[in-house]
């Protein structure tokens, strides 16, 4: 008993810090793993979060948690950009409550003995994240997640360092953008078509590593700038790794979805 009582203050001791951005998130997940807890899940929307101990005992603290608002879309990139901002010091917990939440995250689970976290959106979005130091898929993934990442920073010159001189870049030419691009002229002028017909974000839900192929899944939303009319579809971007660098990539997307939002027939 006296252990139990012991290992719940220091889960209230890690929860209160926590929020009142005292404490980091290594220290959070080295103390509690030392206290028996496997797993916590903090719920923005319920204003709680719950810890699980190895012994399936769940301990409930409420929090409070009011701004801002959550997003209506999950941003997986502002999501990633917030977690790189606290493992680097420069964004303490309250913040990162705050930005998660503006980037249309519900809430998250912490898998200590798996060791990532996994991000939710409303619509059952997944950002996953791994703890620094933790495998995280091989290196093939970590440059898509790097492309991803420069571009979530409008961060051009930065995506284009990871594409080879050579690389190609295709999509179906069913939409206005799609056609095959090579080298970093054809990867300027993709982009360039891209954002003139649309305002999007992508909400990344999971990478499939196939080894020199990465395959990221997840959804592309956003409006046209042309009228205005909004879309939500599916995607899979293929992605071609040699070297260290993009070789080719290759955007799919549900066609009919998105041709119905441009007004044209299937």
């Amino acid at each position: 008993m006296t252990n139990q009582r012991a290992n719940l203050q220091v889960i209230e001791d890690c929860a209160r810090r926590s929020h009142a951005g005292t404490i980091d998130f290594a220290t959070v997940v080295t103390r509690l793993a030392a206290a028996g807890v496997e797993a916590y899940h903090v719920d923005y929307r319920a204003g709680r979060s719950v810890y699980y101990t190895a012994d399936d005992q769940a301990h409930a603290f409420a929090l409070d948690l009011q701004e801002p608002a959550i997003g209506a879309e999950f941003d997986g990139l502002a999501v990633q950009a917030a977690v790189r901002g606290a493992q680097q010091g420069a964004v303490n917990y309250p913040e990162f409550v705050r930005r998660t939440r503006a980037a249309g995250c519900v809430g998250y689970d912490v898998w200590i003995a798996g060791k990532h976290v996994v991000y939710h959106g409303r619509r059952g979005e997944r950002h996953i994240e791994h703890f620094p130091g933790a495998a995280s898929g091989r290196a093939n993934v970590e440059v898509v997640k790097q492309v991803y990442a420069a571009y979530g920073r409008r961060d051009v010159a930065a995506a284009l360092a990871l594409y080879a001189p050579d690389v190609q870049i295709a999509q179906s030419p069913e939409v206005p953008w799609g056609d095959r691009y090579q080298g970093h002229a054809g990867v300027r002028e993709f982009f360039a078509r891209l954002m003139h017909a649309l305002d999007s974000s992508l909400a990344l839900e999971r990478f499939i590593d196939a080894g020199e192929h990465v395959v990221a899944l997840g959804r592309s939303r956003g409006a046209l700038k042309a009228g205005g009319r909004r879309f939500d579809v599916p995607i899979a971007h293929v992605w071609q790794i040699r070297d260290g660098l993009v070789a080719r990539v290759e955007y799919f997307i549900d066609n009919p979805t998105m041709l119905a939002a441009l007004g044209r027939a299937g």
